[in-house]
């Protein structure tokens, strides 16, 4: 395990009577786990916590343990509070309408993994080297000198499982089997947290991922794919936003290809989830059009017309294809 050695963040955690925690909006495993998790841990630090997010917690994570209590980031925006702490954030636009409850707690602190993290929190913990932001809440955990519990567990193996595609990609690591080690000595129900976090899929979730399959098309001789969701597909599936989990990887997952995107414009802003495997990389393709994320695992919101930004993504996927030869 990693150590964190962050005396302030560390110092602000302990003296902080009142504290905030928020993620990142269409929140995903490692963001809800997380949060929870630091939840748990706070509470037995005896502070007093609140838990938002813009959007909704996702159905299949409501049975962890805390899931319940996470509140709307307008229900709390009048409160102040003495540290506020955000998860799993790899920039201020993504935390949404927790932005302005976030900005006007006395301190600020962050922990994440994304490498294009710009540091925005007055005192930040970002290891963009480490598989998830859960593995860094295990090391949080251990430098308070506390322990998991098995709730707190099951949120850290959401956390860790889910962002690491079931411990598949490349972001996998020593430290990341280490951690779900760690976690399932608690006596966790690891059959029954794996399969409601990988296994179960609601009926919205299949039928929007069928939308989304119809309209797979390639390009660069078949080393890049895409889909497409609109609202007439959220519509057609009775589907919310998290129904659209995962479904950008079943594109990645043809063989032969390489880097993929999926445009998503059921809101007012377009939403494009890019993917890569190594070599290739899309982190930077998600910068142009004022996104990041990982090297190989990015997105962006955008409103710049979708024929504008696809030239731009294509133009992007194939001159890597070009210089890969």
């Amino acid at each position: 395990m990693k150590k964190i050695n962050n005396n302030l963040m560390l110092s602000a955690l302990k003296g902080a009577d009142s504290i905030y925690l928020c993620t990142h909006i269409s929140p995903d495993g490692d963001a809800v786990g997380s949060m929870l998790a630091a939840g748990m841990m706070l509470e037995k630090m005896g502070k007093r916590i609140v838990m938002a997010i813009q959007d909704p917690v996702p159905e299949k994570m409501m049975f962890l343990k805390g899931a319940d209590r996470v509140q709307k980031a307008e229900d709390v925006e009048e409160q102040v509070f003495d540290l506020a702490f955000a998860l799993d954030c790899a920039d201020e636009g993504r935390m949404g309408a927790c932005i302005g409850t976030y900005k006007k707690a006395k301190m600020q602190i962050q922990l994440d993994h994304h490498d294009t993290n710009p540091l925005y929190a007055q005192i930040n913990e970002v290891d963009g080297h480490a598989s998830s932001t859960g593995c860094m809440m295990w090391r949080l955990i251990d430098a308070l000198d506390m322990e998991a519990d098995q709730h707190m567990a099951a949120c850290i193996y959401t956390a860790i499982s889910t962002d690491t595609g079931n411990f598949s990609f490349s972001n996998t690591d020593e430290e990341t089997f280490a951690c779900a080690s760690a976690m399932v000595k608690t006596g966790f129900d690891l059959s029954d947290v794996s399969r409601r976090v990988h296994l179960l899929r609601e009926e919205a979730h299949v039928r929007l991922l069928g939308c989304a399959l119809k309209s797979l098309r390639f390009f660069a001789d078949g080393r890049c794919a895409c889909m497409y969701l609109t609202k007439a597909d959220y519509d057609e599936a009775n589907a919310r936003n998290e129904h659209c989990d995962g479904i950008i990887n079943y594109a990645l997952n043809i063989p032969g290809v390489c880097m993929c995107y999926l445009a998503d414009t059921h809101e007012e802003k377009t939403k494009i989830s890019f993917r890569a495997v190594a070599p290739y990389k899309v982190s930077h393709i998600a910068a142009l059009l004022g996104g990041g994320g990982h090297i190989l695992a990015a997105g962006c919101r955008t409103n710049e017309p979708l024929e504008e930004a696809e030239k731009r993504i294509r133009e992007e996927m194939i001159k890597q294809i070009g210089e890969a030869k």
